[in-house]
């Protein structure tokens, strides 16, 4: 079968909060129909939860994805069913006071959207579950000399009842830090599966990045989140498409499994909870605030 030449934007505020590019390789190139990506994640957070539609565009493109507007889009779940309004062209928001629950399965329905451009709509759709997670009990910074960076390490009880999945994202002072799709930590339990989580490292501070650069009374934030194995999978997955390097005998770049039900469709619809812990950064040492939720 003939591989597929296209560029993905995934443009993931639900995961990454910027724009990241993943080339599929091909020698169909201009002949590959547009394919619509759909962006989303809904967690156990109270706030105004997106889903992002746009079409894919071929490599030689510059320009930005166009959006998918116009589109009917769904939530339901925990016995509730919401229809989600289009603020900005292509990005459809829950209501402020929509949070995911913990254990409940969610689903998402999209319609009014011609993915095949025949003049009939084609209905996209996905569901996910919310997988519990742990409060982390606290954060910890540590100096790390191979890699002249400040990790930080995360600290909490991890059940052993069933294999688990986690994804970790960094904050300085309210800034998304882990905000590019290889900075982002994901990982599975079989390390640690049952026993207390002591000074997991997820991630490395670049002093050389002014966002990542500390100075006294800044604050320090890691959120863990419980994911689904598929979710996992994606993440992990879409790491290694994007990093791709073409070292001798490696395989060429693919699709990367998703969990969307349509024709002509990418993305991902993803579910999960979430919890926080922090530090203060003082130029001394690292004091711990205590504080988690």
């Amino acid at each position: 079968m003939k591989q597929i030449i296209f560029l993905i934007i995934i443009s993931t505020t639900f995961l990454f909060s910027c724009t990241e590019r993943i080339e599929l390789d091909s020698e169909l190139g201009k002949d590959f129909p547009p394919h619509a990506v759909v962006e989303g994640l809904i967690t156990t957070d109270t706030t105004a939860h997106v889903i992002k539609l746009s079409w894919t565009k071929q490599l030689s493109n510059d320009q930005e994805p166009e959006k998918i507007t116009g589109a009917s889009v769904k939530i339901s779940g925990n016995n509730q069913e919401i229809f989600l309004t289009e603020q900005e062209p292509g990005k459809y928001y829950t209501p402020e006071d929509f949070y995911a629950v913990e254990g409940q399965r969610y689903y998402l329905h999209i319609d009014s959207v011609d993915t095949d451009n025949d003049g009939i709509f084609d209905p996209i759709t996905a569901s996910d579950s919310v997988p519990h997670v742990e409060p982390l009990d606290s954060i910890q910074l540590e100096w790390i000399d191979p890699w002249e960076a400040w990790a930080i390490k995360a600290y909490a009880n991890e059940p052993g009842d069933e294999e688990n999945f986690y994804m970790f994202k960094a904050f300085v002072n309210d800034t998304l830090i882990t905000d590019t799709l290889y900075e982002i930590f994901v990982t599975d339990d079989v390390f640690f599966n049952g026993q207390y989580i002591n000074g997991l490292e997820t991630y490395y501070l670049n002093e050389e990045d002014t966002d990542e650069r500390l100075y006294t009374n800044d604050t320090v934030s890691l959120k863990i989140y419980g994911i689904t194995e598929q979710a996992y999978q994606f993440i992990f997955r879409a790491q290694e498409e994007s990093n791709y390097s073409a070292p001798l005998f490696s395989g060429p770049p693919s699709n990367v499994e998703n969990n969307l039900e349509g024709t002509n469709v990418f993305g991902f619809f993803m579910t999960a909870s979430v919890k926080g812990a922090q530090a203060v950064w003082d130029t001394a040492s690292i004091k711990q605030s205590g504080y988690h939720y």
